[in-house]
């Protein structure tokens, strides 16, 4: 059945098939009520038409004026309610005491005073249609005005005919009893009526909900019993009005007319307390929903979108709704298919960067083709961090019976505002998720690259007979720029390096290996030439490496049986010897390695004596700086060693680090410490 009547309403309403649930079950409602109800607005009118008395209008045209007023005051004090009879669809109904004065004039004037219904029905629609301008307001429009005519007109001259038959007569007699009981009939024939001229409306919807939509159908039909009988309920006043109009007089009737009007005026505020009362309530219980269940939600925002959907359907009272953001795209879109262009809002809220709302029918700042026919809410989506849009939330109300003005959408601005904030809440909470999740990744891998790093360093500390030797390394980060070595070459001798690469992190410990391993390999083959270690690794170094670094480095052949230690440094911090002989550098022999392909280094040599050190540093431990941005003084080192000559390289080793440390206190570190300390014997073993 549904079928055949979407079929043929889309015969008259082509666009009823880019519509999708509820809007398309209106639509189709809207066409089928039209469709019967017109032929009875028109058997009203003509049968209206022969029972007018034009005369009458002449010789009483003060009290059809009178009533005029009284029916557009009326009109103009308006309750109404609004019902969600399926989640996210909303059925709204306004009702007048209109049908009060309408009464009143039937029952002093005849049935010529309906004229006065008719001439307002079709200029009050006339006014929706012109001003809204949208195919869905048109046909929503036109088939409440066939239907309020059809009821009008029809139930009421039909009424009528049923008051004069049981011996109502034109003016009513006064208020007795014996004269409200028939006019009492006819009002209640004229609800019948009205009910059966809106059963065909009623039934579709109802059974649509039911079967099509498979909502309950309960809420619908409470919804239209209280929308036709509300109203209804003042109707019986009228009676008693006209009574005391011929009873009484002007005076008295007009004292109980602006009762009425007191009463009307009070069922208004309370209609738009009520609703407003009612989508505060929705809108903070719905809210407070969806940041529970973002809250709940796996923190890496695959859930978002079902969420929104979830939970922001029903939140306002809306016809579209568009959630969208930058970098996600479109998370909710209801319907699926809408005219809306996100991308030229999107471009205007970048500039504007506020909130925008709109009344009904005004054309769009960023596109002045487009005009809605209701409400529309902007709202921007800021970053949490730097408050900059990352999206938007674009929102069409429904076109209700709910009085649309510029206060009334700004009421609507804390919960749109506060839906924004959420979703902006939602994606920082995502990017701190992988922010975190980034940053464990990195933590595995310095920390892998750290035990990569480490194994490059001896394991253990070489053993030489009449010869002490220690090393150690501090990172300044996770992984180091500076390394050491001990090598074991022919001849018994022992190449001891130690190097500084310009950089920290994970780039200068890349740098650090290759450069380590270019060493070891041509020390090997050079030994007896540090200087052309040097350059040969040098030389490999720039061909294989394509980086900006550069690395200092010292490296020395010990000769443990003679004391003889040849070097070459290439830029390093000059090693210090130290002994009864006083303190000597060991200064540069070129420059660092990584810079020019051409350089070439010279090589020097020095007797260690017995009793003398040799220490060998990075600028972590001459360079190191406290809170005041001081520079530790190099005079420190010096005689820390030499105060603690005869002590062992450990225990030497550990003053120069506390000396270091408590200078430094809690002062962040931007150098790695690398301390190499070689010292031989008084006595020869």
């Amino acid at each position: 059945m549904n079928d055949t009547i979407y079929q043929l309403a889309k015969k008259l309403r082509p666009d009823l098939e880019n519509l999708s649930g509820q809007q398309r079950m209106s639509g189709t409602a809207d066409v089928l009520t039209f469709l019967y109800t017109f032929p009875l607005a028109v058997i009203g009118l003509v049968w209206l038409i022969r029972v007018s008395s034009w005369e009458s209008i002449r010789q009483q045209w003060m009290v059809y004026l009178l009533m005029g007023v009284i029916l557009y005051l009326f009109n103009h004090l308006r309750f109404f309610f609004i019902t969600e009879i399926r989640t996210g669809g909303y059925a709204n109904s306004d009702g007048t005491m209109d049908g009060l004065a309408v009464w009143v004039a039937i029952l002093l004037l005849g049935p010529t005073a309906l004229w006065l219904k008719v001439i307002w029905n079709i200029l009050i629609y006339s006014t929706y249609i012109y001003r809204e301008r949208s195919t869905q307001s048109y046909w929503n429009r036109a088939r409440m005005l066939s239907a309020d005519l059809a009821s009008d007109l029809l139930a009421t001259l039909i009424a009528l005919v049923a008051y004069r038959a049981v011996g109502g007569v034109i003016p009513i007699r006064d208020y007795s009893m014996s004269s409200i009981a028939p006019a009492l009939l006819a009002v209640i024939i004229q609800f019948i009526g009205m009910f059966i001229v809106y059963s065909g409306y009623i039934t579709y919807v109802i059974w649509s909900l039911k079967n099509v939509l498979h909502t309950p159908s309960q809420p619908a039909i409470s919804f239209f019993w209280m929308a036709i009988s509300l109203p209804a309920l003042a109707n019986p006043f009228g009676i008693l009005a006209a009574g005391i109009y011929v009873r009484e007089g002007l005076p008295e009737f007009l004292y109980m007319m602006i009762g009425l009007l007191l009463v009307a005026f009070l069922a208004r505020r309370l209609s738009q307390a009520a609703e407003y009362s009612r989508q505060q309530s929705n809108q903070i219980e719905q809210l407070e929903k969806l940041g529970r269940a973002i809250l709940d939600a796996p923190p890496d925002g695959s859930e978002l979108s079902a969420i929104l959907k979830q939970h922001v359907s029903s939140m306002f009272a809306s016809q579209v709704i568009l959630i969208w953001t930058e970098s996600s795209g479109t998370l909710i879109q209801e319907p699926a298919t809408t005219s809306f262009n996100h991308q030229l809002a999107w471009n205007w809220l970048c500039e504007k960067k506020e909130a925008y709302y709109s009344l009904p029918g005004k054309s769009l700042p960023w596109d002045l083709a487009i005009s809605l026919s209701g409400p529309i809410i902007l709202c921007p989506i800021n970053d949490v961090e730097n408050d900059q849009p990352i999206g938007e939330v674009f929102i069409e109300l429904q076109t209700l019976n709910l009085p649309w003005d510029a206060r009334t959408i700004r009421r609507q601005l804390p919960a749109v505002q506060s839906l924004a904030a959420q979703v902006a809440s939602a994606f920082h909470q995502t990017q701190v998720y992988a922010s975190t999740l980034a940053m464990e990744k990195t933590l595995q891998e310095l920390a892998l690259a750290r035990s990569i790093q480490a194994s490059f360093l001896p394991e253990t500390i070489p053993q030489l007979p009449g010869w002490q030797l220690t090393a150690t390394l501090e990172p300044a980060r996770q992984i180091a720029g500076d390394f050491y070595d001990f090598l074991h070459l022919p001849d018994g001798k022992l190449g001891i390096l130690i190097a500084d690469v310009a950089d920290k992190g994970l780039g200068s410990a890349l740098y650090m290996a290759l450069s380590n391993t270019l060493i070891r390999t041509f020390a090997t083959e050079y030994y007896r030439d540090p200087a052309r270690v040097l350059k040969t690794a040098n030389q490999h170094i720039l061909r294989n490496a394509r980086a900006n670094l550069f690395v200092t480095v010292f490296f020395s052949v010990l000769d443990p049986v003679s004391g003889l230690l040849h070097y070459a440094n290439a830029g390093h911090n000059p090693p210090l010897l130290l002994g009864s002989k006083g303190l000597k550098t060991l200064n540069n022999t070129g420059m660092p390695l990584g810079i020019d392909e051409e350089n070439d280094w010279t090589q020097d040599e020095i007797q260690i004596l017995p009793g003398e050190i040799l220490l060998l540093y990075t600028d972590g431990v001459t360079d190191a700086q406290n809170n005041n941005g001081e520079f530790i003084d190099r005079k420190i080192i010096v005689n820390t060693v030499q105060q603690n000559i005869g002590r062992t390289v450990q225990e030497i080793q550990q003053r120069i680090l506390d000396k270091v440390h408590r200078f430094v206190g809690d002062a962040p570190r931007f150098d790695d410490i690398t301390l190499v300390i070689l010292g031989r014997d008084n006595e020869q073993k």
